[in-house]
């Protein structure tokens, strides 16, 4: 009941609610990155008036640089700028893994593996298991996705350097 007499209404309404009308607005971008380098740049008129300038950032496959710094130092400026950010570094293969070999210098972001035999699916489970064996030092882990193909995900955002020869099988161009 609205109000001291029974039968009483009020019509509400409101405005728009899409992001665009409300403030609030999401973009995605994706690329590959062949090369290590310095990142830096400004929000211009970020409230209106003034820019932003974010501090410089490393993008390479080293501890505490790539992608995932970038989205810490966007973040740890949401509260002024109000800009969020996200990341995933992955490199996944083009097909469903294969028996291959990899080669003695096989190795991932400087840390050598060195030679895997490894089977269809990855069904002998050496790949993967090789590749996560060094995933604490090269930040790298790997997984077979649910269409067989080979996942190297960095959970921090550090990139992904493949050396050496990880095998055709594998379906990774690197």
């Amino acid at each position: 009941q609205i109000g001291a007499s029974s039968n009483q209404t009020v019509k509400a309404t409101i405005g728009a609610t899409q992001s665009s009308k409300i403030g609030l607005t999401r973009f995605e971008t994706g690329g590959r990155i062949s090369s290590s380098g310095e990142v830096q740049f400004t929000l211009k008129n970020y409230n209106g008036i003034d820019d932003f300038q974010f501090q410089k950032v490393v993008i390479s496959t080293s501890v505490g640089t790539g992608l995932g710094a970038l989205a810490d130092e966007i973040n740890k400026n949401a509260d002024k700028t109000g800009v969020r950010a996200t990341f995933t570094v992955e490199t996944r293969g083009m097909a469903a893994v294969r028996a291959g070999t990899t080669s003695d210098d096989f190795a991932i972001n400087g840390v050598t593996i060195g030679k895997v035999d490894y089977t269809d699916g990855d069904g002998n489970g050496a790949l993967v298991s090789a590749i996560n064996s060094v995933k604490d030092t090269t930040g790298v882990e790997a997984s077979i996705d649910a269409n067989g193909q080979l996942l190297l995900t960095s959970r921090e955002g550090r990139g992904i350097k493949i050396d050496g020869n990880i095998g055709g099988g594998a379906f990774i161009n690197a």
